[in-house]
């Protein structure tokens, strides 16, 4: 027996999995940041040595530039496992790139209102920008190389 499925079909097939609970995380490329509440931010440096350090900044100054530069945002907590996991691939990807990316890290516990904005659900959730553009994003623990894989596409 031949089963065969009209385009219309399927759309409606579609938008049925998307209106159910859970599915409904469609990607956010293409936001703007216009209009996030700033708050507190770390931008990741790599000094002389080659060791990472944390600088404080304001989150509306690490990500609203007009350089051209990429800037993965990465939203996390203390308290969270993979986030901890995730977080030596991040430090490889920016001792990799050097100043070619910007780095900045985003404490959802002390910064609610900006993940929120930002439709942050779960962390860890990385976001990447450009020009205070979404380019790009992932969920969840990704190794160092598809990291790199993920920020040369988009380059």
């Amino acid at each position: 027996m031949k089963v065969q499925f009209s385009v219309g079909l399927l759309a409606s097939f579609a938008a049925i999995l998307f209106a159910l609970p859970g599915c409904n995380h469609l990607p956010t490329t293409g936001t703007s940041i216009t209009g996030t509440p700033d708050g507190a931010a770390e931008v990741m440096m790599v000094s002389a040595s080659g060791q990472i350090q944390l600088k404080e900044i304001g989150f509306l100054e690490a990500v609203d530039r007009t350089d051209q530069k990429l800037v993965l945002v990465d939203f996390w907590a203390p308290w969270c496992g993979p986030c901890r996991k995730l977080t030596p691939a991040i430090e490889a990807t920016k001792t990799k790139w050097g100043d070619k990316l910007e780095v900045v890290k985003v404490n959802v516990d002390d910064n609610s209102a900006i993940a929120q904005h930002l439709g942050v659900n779960a962390i860890p959730d990385v976001r990447i920008f450009r020009n205070g553009i979404q380019v790009g994003d992932f969920g969840g623990v990704m190794p160092k190389d598809e990291i790199d894989a993920l920020l040369r596409s988009l380059q």
